[in-house]
């Protein structure tokens, strides 16, 4: 009975300590603007751990084209992923257009940016770039 109470509180210690990883933020916002960069195969690879995270609670990771302040890729919601990719990436290269689009977030305390929120996007004239992962 004792190692199951153990088990459960070790359980516990470590999911908090990862929700307090990707929850604690800085107060200053960041805004950037950047073109989307369509990655077919996304396996969270380079931050496994964040990326099973933010899964849990249905955030998705989309890539930048321009990397902005050392920031390669964003989680935003679902909503918004929905937005920025209205439908696939190979037909919106036979289409010749992609999404330009504005965000904000803020820093997390222990590195990297927090949920973020697209506050504009566009549709341009121009090739998306797609890679396979």
């Amino acid at each position: 009975m004792k190692i199951i109470a153990f088990i459960i509180a070790t359980f516990i210690v470590f999911s908090s300590l990862i929700f307090l990883r990707y929850r604690i933020v800085y107060t200053k916002k960041i805004s950037g603007e950047s073109e989307l960069k369509y990655k077919m195969i996304d396996i969270g690879k380079n931050d496994f751990l964040r990326y099973s995270f933010e899964s849990m609670f249905r955030k998705k990771r989309v890539y930048l084209k321009n990397k902005l302040e050392n920031i390669e890729w964003i989680y935003i919601g679902e909503k918004d992923f929905n937005t920025l990719y209205p439908e696939s990436p190979l037909k919106m290269k036979e289409k010749n257009y992609t999404i330009k689009f504005k965000f904000e977030t803020k820093y997390l305390v222990f590195g990297g940016t927090a949920f973020t929120k697209i506050t504009s996007f566009e549709k341009i004239d121009h090739s998306p770039e797609v890679v396979k992962s």
